[in-house]
Formats: C-alpha cells, structure tokens, sequence
C-alpha cells in the first residue's frame, strides 16, 4: 500500500522512498553523458574547413576535435533524447523558476533576431541553435535531476570525463617534453590552451563539491576508496589546468577556488579530512609547477614583462569590442558576425573573438542582450545559492543525504566560469558551452525552491518535445555532415585531386548549403577544373552571405586573374572598408596603382598605399598583436618598393633605411614564420606560389642593399650580405 509517494518496507516501520521511474535514469543519464562526451568531441571552433583524409575522420572527429561541428550534433543527439524521453513520460513538468529561465529565453530570441535583422546569416544560425541546444540541456536536467540517485547520475560522468581529460593533458606534455619541447602548452581536443583552461575552471570545482560530499555522504566502506580516486581526479584537472600555461585560467580558477571556501564555510561544511585531501592536491600541484616548463616559464615577471603584448592585446580588443557594441547599441553587428565586422573597429591585431564573452555578446547581438544575459545569471545566483538547513541528524531512518557540498560546487564552478569568460570567449566552444548550461541546471534543479512544477497534457508535451527535437536536429545535422563531407573535399584538394573534391564540397554543399565557407572553397575549386562562370557565381554567393574581407579579398584575386582589374580594384577596396588594416588589400591596391612593376619610380597613388602600410606597422596595430611571432611579409614588400624608389630619386640615406627595415622583416620571417608554414603543409599553410614572392623580394634586397653599401665603401657588410644572397639562391 502507498500513501503520500512513499511505501512501507516488510517490517512495517521504516519508510522508504520510491525509485525514480527508469525513464527518469534514461533522460538524466543521456543528457549526462552528451554533456560528459562534450569536451572530447566539439572542444574545437568551426573555421571553416580544415583538411582530413577520409581514413582519419573517425580520428579527427572522435580524438583530435577537428569536426566541432559534427560533435556538437552528436552531443546534442544525447542531449535531445534524454529531454524527448522527459517530456514523453513526464506528466508534471519540472520548470526552472520564471527569474532565470524568461531571461534565458528572451536572450536565445534576441539572438536569433540578431541574426534575421543583421543578416548574420549561417555564422548567426549556428551561434543561436547552439545556445537553443544549451536551453534543451536546462530543460532536460531540470526535468529529470533530484537530489538522490538522478543527481549522482548527472553529475558523475562530467567528472570522470573532465579527469580523464586532465590524465590527457598530462600525458600530452609529457610526450612534447621528451620529444624536445618542453615549453609545450597542452591543448587535448580543444582550439588552443585558453579554452581548454576555461574548461577545467568549470570541472574542478565540481569535482571539489563532490569531494566534500563524498566525505560526509558515503559509509566508511566505501569512503577511502571513492574520496581517494576523486582527489586524484581533480589533481588531473588542476595539473593539466597548470600545463595550459593560462595565467587568466589559473587566477579564475583561484577565485572559484576561494568561493567555493567561503560559501563551504558560510555553510559549515568543511572538515579537517577534506582540507587534508586539499593540502595534499596542493603539494602534489606545486611539485608540477615546479617540473613543468610553461607553468612557471608563464609565471615569473619576467615571462610577464616579456609577453606584456598579451595583456595589451586583450585591452585593446575589449576597447574595440566595446566601439563595435556602442556603434550599433540594439541589435549589434550580428550574432556569429564578430570575425568580420569588428576589423574596422580594431586598433590591434587581427583576432577572431572579443577575448570577454560579455564584450563580444554586446558587440554581436546588441546591449539587450548582455542584459538578458546579467538577468539571467542574477535569477539564477538568487536561487541556486539559497541557504537551506542540514537535515536533522535526529530524523529516523532511512537517512537524509546533504547535498549542499554539490551545491557549493556548482556555485563555484559557475563562479569560475563568470570570471573567465570575462577575459577570454569560453562559449565559443559548444564544449565551454554546453558545460556551463548544465552546471546552470543543476543548480536549478538542487536548489530549494529552484523549479516549479506544472502540468501539460500528453498531446502538447509529445507534440512540442517533437518539433523542438527535430528541427534543432535537423539544423545541427546539416551543421554536422557538411563539415564531415567539407573536411574531407579540402584534403583531396590538397592532395591536387580535384574530381574527388568537387564531389565531395559537392555533397557538403547539398547539406549545409549557406555555408560562405563552402561555397568560397568550391567555387576556387571550379576555377582550378576551368568551370569560371560557376566558380565566379559561387563565390560571389560567398561573399553576399558573408562580406568578410578575406572573402572579398579572395573574390577580387579571381576577378585579376580574369583580368578584369577594375572589379578586382573594386573588392581590394570593399575589403579595405571592412578592414582599414588589410595589409593585403593595400599590397594588391599599391601594385594595382603602378602599372609597370619593373620601373622603380612609384607613382602618387601607389606611394600612398605602401606608406600607409608602414604608418599601420609603426602603429599599435602592427605592434600589438595575438600571435607576435607570425610575421607580416607585406612590411617587407612595401619597405622595398619605398627603397627602390628613392634610390631612383637619389636618396640614397633614405632608400638604405628601408632596405634594412624590409631585410629585417623578410629574415624574420625566414627564421620564425617559414619553418611553421613548412611544417603546415598538410593543412595548406603552405602557399608555393607566395613564398616564390617573399623569396624573390628577399633576394632583390639583399641584392640592392648589398650594391649600396659597396658604394659606401662597406665592402665587409656587402660582402656579408652576398653570401647570404648565394645559400638562399641554392635552397
């Protein structure tokens, strides 16, 4: 007999509460596990397609994170099951609380009328199904998750994935230290160190709330065994956090770290074996500070002083990044359109994300949106971070688990994340992504008062559940197998078997037909097979969907080659507009503004444009950069077209001054960035034609610079300079 949702047990006396219903375990259980397998398989940023030959797919979507695309369909698969089979069988839904989940909702809309209103196109239809799929995470966890086993379930294989992940990130460096590169900063399946840093600032304050619980939770059996392999587990972490080699990740970290003490504390649940366990996991970090090279090579003020570019790259960023959102204060440039519209807004280098989440959110879908977004996690915090009392120790059996211990975790871990994504775009990993919506979830769903809960008939639940289901994966799908297939047409392209490739961009093309990336990469590829009229019209297409200046860069290149130079001049300058520091834009508008390369004298025009680029190299643009070792050939070219020029006027002083300068710039490039490009053959980094250019210019310097300093009598530093000029000839 049952009465109140609660049944008795043979002897008549101890109550015990009824097992959740198997569907329950199946919806949390697969949401858990989509979430868990997130950092493996989508820890990466779409950039368009990137070459893998069609035996290594499985590799490169299962290990190396090449397909994020195919990754975040495949977790949101998970994802969206365990919310079908919740809302199939659910007969009174569990809602988060209005304060938290209307904000949610209001700022998923706004993205996506960001995206129709600023004709963002598919980057802003990626960007707002991704966050769509983060909402379902919400829905599905909160729907399914209470305290007691489903809470174990949804939060157990996310930590075991993120140690497994940490054991990695270990292994990793070990393997580059005893190959000879121990400075190696790890990346494991994510885009570069940072997010992968921003990962881990989520996971291991997860994992120090289930410590914490699992030290007062579990009998003494068992206790030792399961508290013993979670410090392990988050040792992983925060080691593979240290080889990251992020400074910002390591102090976010440190403040999630002090959060999670001070509500513990506040709470009254810390104890002498658990600080034990955390003394121990700090000695053991320190001995990997103290081994591993990048952590305290990125640690010492000198590695401070020496990588002071980092910090003022970041600052500048933000300050354009603010320019782009104040400029356009509703709807933004466009959700997903940071990459191409925030140029013209740039006063520093070239970058693809704002490095603060909050920055770029404004910027791409307007100041409504980070407000959504601060409403959000304000309902949020207001709920998941209620106090509640511990249960009273003199309750009759069975006993009653606390599970405040997670619930600081989770508080933490969210800390963590606030604070990271304040200096680097973490949720432009669907992982990063994904992760946090869940930790948001979970918060909700073991909060007092966090959800409420509402009855919908079976017919409106089953039919809205199969709507949502579908077209989200349906949308993600086509995501998905374009990338699959476009992956694999840019290595045949490489490979130089062009039928194959056009095939397969073909098929690419016929399930993600709007993506600008594809239809750029086809059309050069119909080009290469003589097909022009089609190779130019999907091109242009590319451009219209997405108007970034290397696109339209591209398009003018093929408009030159058709010898159709005032269309060429005409998109040099539309990329110009877009990006008044295209350097290559100005190098092809210069050499378009003189129209015999072979006479020294440069005319007014092309003079302007070469040393407009020597103003941006002097400036804090070419200064300042993300990646200061990637050097910028076409200083070089314009320092040797200037040279040139007044040695033809007779200024020989000044002429001699850019010569130096464009042999600075071309002997760095040879000693820095030509190595990197070689070794990047197989993903096309590698441009023949291009490095004939630099060497050619290269050479033409050496050899000029070496005639005047003949003149000038410098026999030694001519003679210096010839050699030179003979073992470059001979490679």
């Amino acid at each position: 007999m049952q009465r109140n949702g609660a049944s008795r047990s043979g002897n008549g006396k101890a109550k015990v509460k009824p097992r959740a219903p198997q569907w329950a375990s199946w919806a949390t259980g697969l949401t858990s596990v989509g979430v868990a397998l997130a950092p493996w398989l989508s820890g990466s940023v779409s950039i368009g397609a990137r070459p893998v030959a069609p035996t290594d797919t499985l590799g490169a979507l299962l290990w190396s994170a090449d397909m994020p695309l195919m990754g975040a369909f495949l977790v949101s698969l998970l994802v969206f099951a365990g919310f079908l089979i919740a809302a199939w069988n659910a007969e009174m839904w569990r809602l988060p609380v209005g304060r938290f989940l209307l904000p949610f909702a209001a700022l998923v809309l706004w993205l996506g009328l960001s995206t129709v209103v600023m004709q963002s196109g598919w980057s802003g239809l990626l960007r707002t199904v991704q966050w769509l799929s983060g909402l379902m995470a919400v829905l599905s966890l909160t729907a399914t998750a209470r305290r007691g086993a489903a809470a174990w379930l949804a939060t157990t294989p996310i930590i075991i994935s993120a140690s497994l992940l940490g054991l990695r990130g270990c292994a990793e460096y070990l393997i580059n230290a005893l190959g000879g590169v121990p400075n190696w900063r790890v990346f494991a399946s994510f885009f570069n160190p940072n997010l992968l840093a921003g990962y881990f600032v989520m996971s291991a304050p997860l994992t120090l709330g289930l410590l914490l619980m699992a030290g007062r939770e579990l009998p003494d059996a068992r206790r030792r065994v399961y508290t013993a392999l979670i410090t392990v587990g988050l040792w992983l972490q925060l080691s593979a956090l240290a080889l990251t080699a992020s400074r910002l990740g390591m102090l976010s970290m440190a403040g999630a770290a002090a959060a999670f003490m001070a509500w513990a504390g506040a709470w009254k649940l810390l104890s002498r074996e658990f600080l034990m366990r955390i003394g121990l996991v700090g000695v053991l970090l320190v001995g990997v500070f103290w081994l591993s090279t990048p952590a305290t090579q990125r640690l010492t003020p000198q590695a401070a002083a020496q990588d002071v570019h980092s910090g003022a790259f970041r600052v500048e960023t933000w300050k354009g990044a603010a320019r782009a959102a104040l400029a356009h204060p509703l709807m933004g440039v466009g959700t997903g359109a940071f990459e191409w519209q925030y140029p013209r807004y740039a006063q520093v280098g070239y970058t693809r994300a704002a490095h603060n989440t909050y920055l770029e959110l404004a910027a791409e879908s307007g100041l409504p949106a980070l407000l959504l977004l601060g409403a959000m996690g304000v309902g949020w915090l207001m709920r998941a971070a209620q106090r509640e009392l511990p249960p009273d120790p003199a309750r009759p059996a069975p006993r009653v688990a606390d599970w405040r211990p997670m619930r600081v975790g989770i508080l933490a871990a969210v800390v963590g994340a606030a604070l990271h994504n304040a200096v680097d775009s973490d949720l432009q990993a669907f992982a990063n992504l994904i992760t946090l919506c869940a930790l948001l979830g979970l918060g909700i769903a073991l909060a007092p008062d966090g959800v409420f809960t509402i009855p919908i008939r079976a017919i409106e639940r089953r039919g809205t559940a199969l709507v949502i289901t579908l077209t989200l994966t349906t949308a993600l799908a086509s995501f998905g197998l374009g990338e699959w297939y476009a992956h694999q047409g840019r290595y045949e392209m490489l490979v130089s078997h062009a039928p194959q490739a056009a095939e397969l961009y073909s098929l690419a093309r016929r399930f993600d037909a709007s993506n600008p990336d594809y239809l750029m990469d086809s059309g050069e590829l119909y080009y290469a097979l003589g097909r022009r009229e089609t190779a130019l019209e999907l091109m242009q297409r590319s451009v219209r969907l997405k108007p970034s200046p290397r696109n339209l860069y591209r398009l003018g290149l093929y408009y030159e080659r058709e010898n159709d130079l005032s269309k060429a001049r005409e998109h040099y300058q539309a990329a110009l507009e877009r990006d008044p520091h295209s350097l290559p834009a100005l190098l092809k508008l210069a050499r378009l503004a003189q129209p015999d390369e072979s006479q020294p004298r440069l005319t007014d025009a092309a003079r302007r444009f070469y040393e407009r680029m020597i103003e941006i190299q002097n400036s804090p643009y070419g200064r300042v950069r993300a990646i200061p070792e990637m050097v910028e050939t076409a200083y070089g070219f314009a320092h040797l077209a200037l040279a040139r020029d007044y040695r033809a006027q007779g200024e020989r002083m000044r002429a001699q001054g850019h010569y130096e300068a464009a042999l600075q710039v071309f002997r760095n490039y040879r000693e820095v960035t030509y190595p990197f490009n070689l070794a990047g053959r197989a993903l096309g980094l590698y441009n023949a034609e291009r490095e004939r250019q630099i060497l050619s210019a290269h050479l033409q310097t050496l050899s000029d610079l070496a005639a005047l300093y003949e003149a000038q009598g410098r026999a030694q530093d001519a003679v210096a300079l010839r050699e030179e000029y003979s073992r470059l000839s001979s490679e």
